[in-house]
Formats: C-alpha cells, structure tokens, sequence
C-alpha cells in the first residue's frame, strides 16, 4: 500500500519547489522601463526585446527541450532529474542577478526557461502514481496554488525590490530557497510506483525510443488534442497580465510601479485562490459525473473574459492627482479567479486519460503547447501594439479565451469516453 505520510511530505515539497521555479517566470515584468533604459532602448524596444524576444526565447527553448525531458520522465527514477531540472532552472536565475548586458540577460533567461518547463512532466507525473483519479484534481489543486503564490510572489518581489535595489535583485532573492529546498527533497523524498493507483495495477512497461512518430501517436486521443489545442491559444492572453500588464498601468494608465505591481497581485492572488477553489470544485462535481468537469472549465473561462477586458481598457488616471485604485483591483480579482479554475482540472484531465508511462512525454507534448502560447504570445501581441496600440491589442488578445473556452466544452463529449477507454495512449508496447 502506498505510504500516505510520505506522499503528502512529497506533494507539499513538489509544492514548494514549483512556486520558487515559477516565482522567476514574471520577475522582469514590473522592471521592464527601468532595464530598457539602463539598455539604452526605446519604448518599442522595450516592448519586443524585452516583452516579445525574451518570452520567447524562455518558454520555446524550454518547451522544446521538455519534450526530452518528459520522455525520460517516463524511463528512468524521476526523483533525480526533477533534482536536475530544478538546479538548471535555478542557477541561470541566481546569475540574472549579475548580468551585464542584454546578450548576458538574454541567454540566462532562456536556461531558466529549461528548467521551469522540464519540471511540469516530472510534477505531474509523479502526482499521478501519488494520488488516485477521484483526488486527482484536488491534488493538481494544490500545484497550480503553490505555481500561483510563486508567480505573486515573483511579482511583488520584483515590484517592491526592483525600483530601490534594481531590477537584478529580486533574481538573488528568489533563487536562494530553491537550492536549499533542493537538498531537502533529495534527502527526504522516495521515488513512487508507477500506476500504483491504476484499475489495472502498476504499469510495468518502459516506452519505446523516443522518436517522432510515437509523439504524434499521443494525438490519437481526442481529449489530448482539444487540450493541446486550448492550451495554446489559453496561454496568449496570460502574456498580457505576465509580460505587459504591469507596465501598462504604470506607464498608460497613471499608476505608480507599485500601485501597478498590486493590481497584477490582485489577479496573482485571486488565481491562487481560484487554482486551488477550483481544484476542489473540479474534484467534487468530476465525482458527480466525469463529463462536469471540463464543462466546469469552459464555462468559467468564458465568464472570465468581461472583467479581463474591463480591466484593460479602465480610463487613463494620469489628469488625477490620487489615482482610483479600487476598481482595477477588483476586476483583476474577478479575472485572475474565474479564469484559473480551469487550469488544476485540464491538468487532472489529462493525466486521467494517459497511461503512467505515457504521462512524462504528454505532458511535455502539453508544456510546448503552453510554451507555444506563452512564447509567440508575447511576440504577437508585441506586433499588435506597434501596429495599433497597446490597449486595443491587449483586448484581442483576452479574446483567445474565448475560443479556448469553447474548446474546452468539447471535452465534455471526449473526456468520459477517453477515460472510461483506461488512457489506452501509445508509447507502450
């Protein structure tokens, strides 16, 4: 029998260790004036060297480089390359505490990139041979709330720390933890058996070689392909509140750094809290019925838009001397909630519909299709304002949610039927 005591010591370290790799993700966001011109860039350059190159740089490299590592997610003991993993990401951070000159900040931020997309396979493939399918989504929950804090965390460490001790600081500050976390986890945690918790029993199967042909296999399942398909086009948006939106208040709306540091916490915030409520709403109403919830996903995702673009066309403050700070806090409370809920349940999806040793390479499959987001994101939207202005397309692009929403309500046919099929995914032989 699986040892409760020590899979939960497990899960609250993964916890910890992924909000610290994700606390690095949005750290330049809230400094992004004051690097420009420390750089010598324009504000166009600012936006696509630093807002675009940069993102894309950090989560393509990354996703591409994920995809081998979840097929050795799959091969090997997971507990030392997620060890791995977690100090390739977090050396490169600790040294953007020192960089020089953009070529310097531009490489480290690609190694970064590495080691926050190469832990998801690893998280999430151990916490499916940690927990059963009916705790699932609670237990993908709790990731997405320490991935969430870690991302708030980023972001008020960088809004707070950056404008008096310069943007490299909050790097330092954050890298720090995870090196000691990483000593811990090695010392503390066993590695779990694979498919423990599967009707069938513990999967002994290894996957073939990784080639191509047996990546495009995982395409196979219909719920993996609606899912790889949201998570791009879900992702782009998120460039806005990670990339832009920090800057945008404090540079078109009239808000001071921190004024518009904490209105991106508040949406920080309210996705912590909605990563983690919506985990257990998805586990209660997936126990109900299966096909609830990716309704439950869609649905909150469509609602979640309004508030979202209310926030990003809120008028100018700049003829005011006190700037209304009470309105674009609760819309970006409303926003960061509604549109998160989604999150801990696809992820519970997808492990539900995949074998244990199928797990590592889809969730690398699904890391790049965030990556793909999350890269050209950034870039498009960059594009977008050059050609028309930020607010304008800042609201185009909070419309991507919209169709990921939709797509999301698709599942409700494919989810039940893929899961009831017992995640027949290839790679095994």
């Amino acid at each position: 029998m699986p040892n409760k005591t020590v899979h939960s010591r497990t899960v609250w370290l993964l916890a910890l260790m992924s909000a610290f790799l994700y606390a690095d993700q949005n750290l330049l966001a809230p400094n992004l004036t004051q690097i420009a011109q420390e750089f010598g860039f324009s504000e166009t350059e600012r936006d696509v060297k630093l807002g675009g190159d940069i993102s894309l740089v950090f989560w393509m490299l990354g996703g591409v480089v994920t995809l081998f590592i979840g097929h050795w997610t799959d091969r090997i003991a997971r507990k030392p390359l997620f060890l791995a993993v977690v100090l390739i990401g977090t050396i490169p951070c600790l040294l953007t505490g020192f960089a020089q000159n953009y070529t310097h900040l531009y490489w480290l931020r690609a190694f970064t990139g590495i080691g926050i997309g190469g832990a998801l396979p690893l998280v999430y493939s151990l916490l499916g041979d940690l927990f059963p399918p009916t705790h699932r989504a609670k237990a993908t929950g709790i990731i997405a709330l320490s991935m969430g804090l870690g991302v708030a965390l980023g972001q008020l460490v960088a809004g707070f720390l950056g404008p008096v001790y310069g943007w490299r600081m909050p790097f330092v500050v954050v890298a720090i933890p995870n090196l000691l976390l990483a000593f811990l986890f090695a010392w503390f945690v066993s590695e779990p058996e694979r498919g423990a918790y599967e009707t069938s029993g513990p999967d002994p199967h290894v996957p073939e070689k990784l080639n191509f042909s047996s990546l495009i296999e995982l395409f196979q399942v219909p719920t993996n392909r609606l899912i790889f398909a949201q998570s791009i086009l879900a992702t782009i948006p998120w460039g806005v509140f990670f990339t832009f939106l920090n800057d945008f208040y404090a540079q078109d709306k009239g808000f001071s750094v921190a004024q518009a540091t904490l209105v991106v916490m508040g949406a920080g915030v309210a996705s912590i809290i909605g990563s983690f409520v919506g985990g257990l709403w998805g586990n209660r109403l997936y126990n109900e019925s299966a096909a609830k919830l990716p309704k439950l996903a869609g649905w909150t995702t469509l609602v979640g838009v309004l508030p979202v673009l209310m926030l990003l066309n809120y008028p100018s403050q700049k003829d005011f001397s006190t700037p209304e700070l009470a309105w674009p806090l609760l819309l970006a409370a409303v926003s960061g909630f509604m549109v998160i809920i989604a999150s801990p349940n696809i992820r519970a999806m997808l492990i539900n519909v995949n074998r244990p040793h199928a797990r590592g390479s889809v969730f690398a499959l699904y890391n790049l299709a965030d990556d793909l987001g999350r890269g050209f994101g950034p870039v498009i939207i960059s594009m977008m304002v050059v050609w028309w202005g930020r607010t304008f397309a800042f609201s185009v692009a909070a419309g991507f949610w919209l169709i990921a929403g939709l797509i999301m309500l698709q599942m409700a046919k494919t989810f039940p039927i893929d899961e009831q099929q017992g995640g027949n995914t290839p790679l095994i032989k």
